[in-house]
């Protein structure tokens, strides 16, 4: 089992990356990390799900945002958190569920897509794909954070 604060650095533990530092078309490091029954249940219980909301085929599954809490993680192994960063903005396209009753196995990399500026603040946009071990699409995200530098 992979909590996500196994795998994410906090604010503060490492120097952070600054908006210079951040390149356009920068791929992330992958980061392997393992999605158990018990994640599922854990993020069920603070999200207040209901598990019959998530069946598949008559198959209980995990909500299939339950992949949002690595998404930063992946990032940060490239570029650790600035302090005052502001999340604008996500897009998620789902491809395959994660079964609720078994551990799997997931994969995240991604890369940075583009930065600008805009009325004073600076923005950073990324996507971060999941995939299962075997290479099986689990679920993409864009996102857009701000900072105020």
């Amino acid at each position: 089992m992979t909590r996500p604060s196994e795998v994410k650095p906090r604010e503060g533990d490492l120097p952070a990356a600054l908006y210079k530092d951040w390149e356009v078309g920068a791929e992330f490091p992958a980061l392997s990390f393992t999605v158990t029954p018990d994640i599922v249940d854990e993020y069920l219980s603070v999200v207040d799900g209901d598990p019959s909301n998530y069946l598949v085929d008559g198959r209980r599954a995990a909500p299939p945002n339950v992949l949002a809490v690595y998404m930063m993680a992946v990032m940060y192994r490239k570029y650790p958190p600035q302090q005052g960063g502001i999340m604008i903005g996500n897009t998620f396209r789902f491809f395959h569920p994660i079964w609720a009753d078994e551990s799997t196995e997931v994969v995240g990399s991604g890369r940075l897509t583009d930065k600008y500026e805009k009325k004073g603040r600076k923005y950073i946009c990324y996507q971060v794909d999941f995939h299962r071990a075997d290479g099986t699409r689990l679920c993409s995200v864009s996102h857009t954070s701000a900072f105020a530098e």
